[in-house]
């Protein structure tokens, strides 16, 4: 029996992550990738040569009525596209973040449910088996009371990561949010995991925005979300001197569970457990094609991102970024470094504070009051 019928829409930047997958799936017999839309050709190396091409997106869903589109465009793109592929029929696998305000997502969840289709989110860490097993844990009451869940996220981009599109290094562009900042995008996968940790809803956020580059957004931010469960504590920066892999750690009354999602990798109390396996979410969805879209049998499901989806507008609706003053910036031949940023990040994954309650940051200057949004 052949396999569904997918079409890739943006084949560029990460798409063509997903343009390699699904040609390797193509091969083994597991789908068809009917077809490829971007407004860029793919590259002559792509090995999308034999694949139907269109610069329009939902003409070419229109024509080809695939089983599965896979979206991976920019952020402000998401709804009109999922939207097209949901009038067609398909299932969808949609890139993180899905789109860019509760209201979008409130309107994206009830298309899905109304055309009675599968949305996965890619956000690839809830294929990971460890996570999986730790929230288990977590719900099981294994680590006890839930005091508190923190992410860590210490890496640094060069110049050119600014410059990798015409959105990149942006809140907006042209009055459309495109939601480019550090938490949002390359840490977007531990602050979706600390939430569902954590808890269901979100019920406040403080945000603290900082910015090493000459950028609209924020390359430097730590936040505290209150949920209706634990409280969330989140620091990250993309200027660190150091980088380290990111983790997520739960602070329970009965244990200190830690996962550092990129490696599939889960300690407790800091004795390393295992190291699990993944599963690819287009796998996952395949595999769910059958099942019912109500009963939520995917790793990440579109009603399970709403609580990020509610942080990505609060930091949208909070306070812009405030430039790190130039004396605590080190300038580099590629890129920017704050000098101890990397402790900073780490006391606030320890202690909850925020870096303008750590006292002894002098460019932290943004108090808790600013940041409430």
């Amino acid at each position: 029996m052949p396999g569904p019928r997918v079409v890739l829409i943006g084949v560029h930047g990460h798409g063509s992550v997903h343009l390699d997958g699904l040609l390797e799936r193509e091969r083994s017999g597991l789908l068809e990738l009917r077809g490829l839309a971007d407004r860029r050709e793919p590259a002559p190396d792509s090995g999308a040569a034999d694949h139907e091409f269109d610069t329009d997106a939902a003409r070419l869903l229109e024509k080809l009525r695939p089983d599965i589109a896979v979206i991976s465009t920019p952020i402000h793109t998401h709804l009109d596209i999922a939207e097209a592929a949901l009038r067609v029929g398909a299932h969808l696998l949609l890139e993180k973040p899905p789109v860019t305000s509760v209201a979008d997502h409130e309107r994206l969840l009830t298309a899905v449910e109304n055309a009675g289709r599968h949305c996965q989110v890619g956000f690839q860490a809830f294929g990971s088996s460890t996570v999986a097993d730790l929230v288990a844990r977590v719900r099981g009451g294994e680590l006890g009371t839930i005091e508190r869940v923190a992410m860590s996220g210490c890496w640094w981009r060069a110049d050119e990561y600014y410059a990798r599109s015409p959105w990149a290094g942006h809140r907006g562009l042209d009055g459309v949010t495109v939601a480019d900042g550090v938490l949002t995008n390359p840490f977007a996968h531990g602050v979706a995991l600390a939430l569902r940790l954590a808890g269901n809803e979100v019920r406040s956020a403080t945000i603290e925005p900082y910015r090493a580059y000459d950028i609209e957004t924020d390359d430097t931010t730590c936040a505290r979300i209150e949920t209706d469960g634990a409280t969330v504590t989140l620091a990250a920066t993309l200027c660190a001197e150091t980088e380290s892999d990111p983790f997520v750690r739960v602070f329970g009354s009965r244990g200190v569970a830690t996962i550092w999602y990129t490696e599939d990798r889960l300690s407790l109390d800091g004795q390393t457990d295992y190291v699990g396996d993944r599963v690819a979410l287009i796998d996952d969805l395949i595999a769910h094609l059958d099942d019912d879209p109500a009963a939520d049998v995917l790793r990440c499901p579109l009603r399970s991102t709403r609580s990020f989806t509610e942080v990505l507008e609060a930091i949208q609706l909070g306070p812009a970024p405030r430039a790190i003053p130039a004396d605590h910036v080190r300038v580099g031949e590629r890129g920017r470094v704050i000098p101890g940023i990397e402790d900073a990040v780490a006391r606030t994954v320890a202690t909850g504070r925020l870096f303008s309650e750590l006292q002894d940051i002098p460019w932290a200057t943004m108090n808790a009051e600013e940041g409430l949004a």
